[in-house]
């Protein structure tokens, strides 16, 4: 049985989590249509042999988006796996963004404000995990 603490911790995660998929959606179909403000120069992707936004536009929406797609049914549905599934998602952005790092460096705020919804992401995770546990 749930108590209603437990309850509003799964539902602010699975907020949380579908909140975050569709800015990754959003961010990726945005990398893919060279929307404005979403143009960046080709030449940061070189080390990666990318010549276009493309592929890493389609890997936001697959990879992070779908990561934390899959986590919020998890959290919608008060599944008892939904903090490792939030956790698996935290460790899908932490990889996304110290690849990003590395290849692109830091070139814009966004990539910080990312790091703090990861670090949101986890703290949720990590709450859902007592709570779930209390419960």
């Amino acid at each position: 049985m749930t108590t209603a603490r437990t309850r509003a911790t799964m539902r602010l995660l699975a907020t949380f989590e579908t909140l975050l998929a569709a800015s990754a959606v959003y961010g990726g179909v945005s990398l893919v249509a060279r929307a404005p403000g979403f143009t960046m120069p080709v030449e940061w992707l070189a080390p990666l042999g990318l010549t276009s936004w493309v592929l890493p536009g389609v890997a936001l929406v697959l990879v992070v988006g779908g990561s934390a797609a899959v986590a919020s049914v998890f959290a919608w549905r008060i599944d008892f796996r939904a903090p490792v599934a939030a956790l698996a998602a935290c460790t899908v952005l932490a990889g996304w963004l110290a690849i990003q790092f590395g290849v692109i460096g830091v070139r814009a705020p966004i990539q910080w404000v990312t790091v703090g919804l990861l670090a949101v992401l986890l703290g949720l995770a990590m709450l859902a995990r007592h709570r779930l546990g209390a419960s």
